[in-house]
């Protein structure tokens, strides 16, 4: 019980930050994404069954709150929960060494991941069956996102591992 009443105040300082701070002080509509990376840092922490029911609630949340259609955040947060504990059962993951650089790979293919989605899902145009990918952005608008995620990815490690320690959550 009290993983979950923990999780969902994480969950929803996380929401918060990500729909009101976030766009304020993101340059270049590079906005990071630490709900995204709360997902992936819960999932390495926690493990793909342990995290699976919070990344299907985590996007279904934020779907309502964002406006956009209920579903979308949801399948990206289970791809990447997924991605994660795939190579998570395959490779050390710690911070250090090959983990950390195994991070970063998580960081930047769960970024590309969503704006991919993302883009898909609202550009997709059922009659043409085609995609506007000039959505999508260019390389400056990605890495600065990227580099925003990495950033975002460690403060949330680092808060939800102390989080996790203080609590006594297993």
């Amino acid at each position: 019980m009290k993983k979950k009443i923990v999780y969902c105040l994480i969950l929803f300082c996380a929401i918060i930050l990500q729909t009101s701070i976030l766009p304020l002080i993101s340059p270049m509509y590079a906005t990071g994404d630490i709900l995204l990376m709360f997902i992936l840092v819960g999932a390495i922490l926690d493990g793909f069954f342990a995290f699976f029911s919070w990344a299907i609630f985590a996007g279904i949340v934020y779907d309502l709150v964002s406006y956009t259609p209920v579903g979308v955040h949801a399948l990206i947060f289970l791809l990447v929960v997924y991605f994660v504990s795939f190579f998570s059962r395959r490779f050390s993951v710690e911070l250090r060494g090959i983990g950390l650089v195994l991070f970063l790979i998580f960081v930047i293919v769960a970024t590309l991941l969503s704006r991919s989605v993302i883009v898909i899902m609202t550009t997709w145009n059922p009659q043409m069956l085609s995609f506007n990918w000039n959505v999508f952005g260019n390389f400056s608008v990605i890495s600065v996102q990227i580099f925003s995620n990495m950033v975002l990815f460690f403060l949330t490690f680092i808060v939800l591992r102390k989080t996790k320690k203080f609590f006594s959550i297993e």
